[in-house]
């Protein structure tokens, strides 16, 4: 083999192992992100499988489309289009629109309750709600509804049948949070967001005010019990016992029997924004519950979720004082984060990766490298352009978890792209939601498909000949490998 040829086969290994640990200790494998889905979908926030057998995966998108991907393909139909039912696309950018997708526990089991129903969160006009009431403006509604596929096995679903289990307002259009999840005990749990602005102290918030500074020692919409903002609520979509009776409240619900308007329904509170929330139930899970909450202005978090605990905000943002004056009612123990980060810039003696966490999910499949840690992202280092990050956790002893920014073919930050959720096919396999424009709508007339979909395929490390090989070519090139590992 000619010489060149000899070097340039050399290099182009060494380009795929310098982005694989070398040492026998790492933690996190390289990882490789294989596309199954490109210029198909506008904003895919949520990955979902359907747990039936049929390694489906269903992908919601934030203008109200769920689509299905099903033999290496995303369908031409959705499953079900619910665009209609959405508030008006705010310009520039948006929190709200389709925001969360579950399937029902007992999806296709025939002759089983749930057989066809599936779970969406969506954000939809309020009938009445003034946004610029100065005491308690109401953007939209949040809401959790069932709907029901044509049939067992069939990729549509029929907007008819709509059954609403709860709404409530929102006073702001941002922190609709919105993550659902079916725990093993078979309950829904919903997360929310404190109702947007800034700092849990805006119109429409307990205690606060519309108007800068922030109003000090207020108690916000996460830590007041009587509201379903900034929690996150468990409810059994078979029963009826809730208000309105159209789904139940679990009876060791941890605030049953409260009284003095306390919401039955909250399983934890003290949160502000929790974006994307998953249940480590695959084959070997230990069941524990993950909820990313996004920061304030500094701090991204990692919770894993006890019934009843407080996390914080907004008396901390992490577990750093915000508003030290605020007083719990009733008094409660602040839970800290498992693990926290900070935004670039910041200073405060955490690694600075990106300005809000998208939570992720706990990879529970082939990979013997990935088994059991959570694969997680941060949404981008700015708000334009759009640099994406994909980060990992570890528990490294009981209690004990560390952070890893992962080493990514290709490079990590993303370049041009925004992460927006992670999600599990039926075998734990694990998958990477992403979009490329931060505002569609600002581009021109409709919105543009430029999310992208996932599959994250751990790197095996080379073979001993090819290493020796790369440390050949890597000599003569003078190249040297920068590997971040964070504790």
């Amino acid at each position: 083999m000619p010489r060149r040829q000899t070097l340039c086969m050399m290099a182009t290994m060494l380009s795929v192992a310098t982005m694989t640990p070398r040492t026998t200790h790492a933690a996190f494998p390289a990882i490789a992100l294989e596309p199954i889905s490109q210029g198909e979908i506008v904003a895919p926030v949520a990955i979902a499988n359907a747990g039936d057998g049929s390694n489906r995966l269903f992908i919601a998108d934030q203008r109200g489309k769920i689509h299905v991907h099903d033999g290496g393909a995303v369908l031409p139909a959705p499953l079900i289009d619910l665009s209609s039912k959405l508030v008006t696309e705010r310009p520039g950018f948006d929190e709200r629109g389709l925001l969360g997708l579950a399937f029902h526990p007992n999806f296709g089991q025939a002759g089983q309750v749930g057989a066809d129903k599936f779970y969406v969160y969506y954000s939809a006009p309020s009938p009445g709600g003034d946004p610029d009431d100065p005491i308690n403006p109401i953007n939209h509604q949040s809401i959790v509804a069932e709907y029901a596929v044509t049939g067992l096995g069939a990729n549509t679903a029929s907007l008819a049948s709509e059954r609403i289990l709860l709404s409530f307002d929102q006073p702001q259009f941002n922190h609709n949070a919105g993550s659902l999840n079916f725990g093993a005990d078979g309950m829904l749990y919903i997360t929310t967001g404190d109702g947007g602005g800034a700092n849990d102290n805006r119109a429409g918030h307990t205690g606060g005010a519309n108007g800068n500074p922030p109003v000090t020692g207020t108690l916000g919409n996460a830590q007041d019990l009587t509201k379903l903002l900034g929690k996150v609520l468990r409810i059994d979509v078979d029963g009826n016992n809730g208000p309105g009776g159209q789904y139940g409240i679990p009876g060791d619900n941890p605030f049953v029997g409260n009284g003095g308007g306390v919401h039955e329904e909250i399983y934890a509170y003290g949160l502000r924004s929790p974006w994307r929330a998953a249940f480590d139930n695959g084959p070997g899970g230990d069941g524990r519950f993950y909820v990313a909450d996004v920061g304030q202005g500094a701090v991204e978090e990692i919770n894993i979720l006890e019934a009843g605990g407080n996390y914080g905000w907004r008396i901390k943002e992490g577990t750093f004082d915000f508003d030290a004056g605020v007083t719990p009612s009733p008094p409660a123990t602040l839970i800290d984060p498992v693990a926290e980060y900070a935004h670039p810039g910041a200073g405060i003696g955490l690694p600075e990766f990106g300005i809000s966490i998208t939570g992720g999910v706990v990879h529970r499949g082939a990979s013997p490298e990935l088994n059991g840690k959570y694969l997680f992202g941060d949404f981008s280092q700015s708000f334009s352009p759009g640099s994406g990050r994909l980060l990992g956790m570890e528990e490294t002893s009981p209690g004990a978890f560390s952070l890893e920014d992962l080493t990514v073919v290709g490079g990590n930050p993303l370049t041009n792209q925004y992460v927006l959720a992670f999600g599990l096919d039926e075998s734990g396999e694990v998958y990477l939601a992403t979009k490329a424009t931060l505002a569609p709508s600002a581009l021109g007339p409709g919105d543009v498909p430029t999310g992208v979909i996932y599959r994250l395929v751990a790197v095996p490390e080379p073979a001993s000949v090819a290493l020796g090989m790369l440390a050949i070519a890597g000599a003569a090139a003078g190249r040297r490998r920068r590997r971040h590992r964070l504790t």
